[in-house]
Formats: structure tokens, C-alpha cells, sequence
């Protein structure tokens, strides 16, 4: 199998443990950071539909895990919708270890440092060469 289909495997098994989907887990973890984020500002860092960022904000409210808060925008005039964490929803994202430093871990597993460095440099190559016009 090829290792970001395997990775990303490992990483849906870590966060199923803990009734978690990737996508929701990345909006909980990007409202964990920022405190609060607008649905437009989610919708733009995830990179989905509004639609689709809709349906999984709602579940994650469905799940207690987060809440919306309208926010009056005063230079438009209008409302914007806004989430943030509830307490369920921290006291979550405290108990769940970020699952990608966990698959990374994993994965390095016996890998010396030069060979890391080496195979970093290998990768960092190959980007380059896939990043240049031809």
C-alpha cells in the first residue's frame, strides 16, 4: 500500500478510538487553538464546501463538543457564525493525543537520525522536481 494511504489509515484508527472522524477532529482541534473561528474561516483552512463544513459542524454541536455563537459583523451589518469548544468539547480534545504526532511516532520507529535526514532530503528533492515547470 502506499504509505500516505497507510498513514492515513493508522491516523482514522487512532481518532475512531475515540469516536472521532478526521474532519472533526481537525475542526476541534483548529477551534482548540484559535479559541474562536468563524464557519468561513473553518471553510477556508479545511478547504471544503460550505455544506460539507456545515453537516460536520453540526454533528460536532449534535455531540456536545462545540457551539455556535452569532456574532453581529458591524462593518456589514450582518450576522456570522461563529464556533468555539464547549467544555465537553476540551475536556475531549485534553484526553485525545493529536493523532498525527502519534502515527509519526509509530512510523519513525527505529529509524535512525541519518537515515531520517537522508530520506527528508530525498523527499525534499523529489517535491522540487515535481514543483518545477517544465
Amino acid at each position: 500500500a502506499l504509505p500516505i494511504l497507510l498513514i492515513s489509515q493508522r491516523i482514522d484508527e487512532v481518532l475512531k478510538c475515540h469516536g472521532l472522524a478526521r474532519s472533526q477532529w481537525q475542526i476541534l482541534f483548529r477551534v482548540s487553538r484559535a479559541g474562536t473561528l468563524t464557519q468561513k474561516d473553518l471553510q477556508h483552512a479545511m478547504q471544503v464546501e460550505s455544506a460539507t463544513l456545515t453537516c460536520i459542524v453540526d454533528v460536532l454541536v449534535a455531540k456536545g463538543w462545540l457551539e455556535r455563537l452569532e456574532r453581529l459583523e458591524s462593518a456589514e451589518d450582518k450576522r456570522v457564525r461563529v464556533v468555539r469548544l464547549t467544555e465537553e468539547g476540551r475536556a475531549l480534545m485534553e484526553s485525545v493525543p493529536d493523532p498525527y504526532e502519534t502515527v509519526e511516532g509509530r512510523m519513525l520507529q527505529g529509524v535512525t537520525e541519518p537515515d531520517r535526514t537522508h530520506v527528508e532530503a530525498l523527499l525534499d528533492q523529489m517535491i522540487r522536481n515535481l514543483e518545477e515547470r517544465s
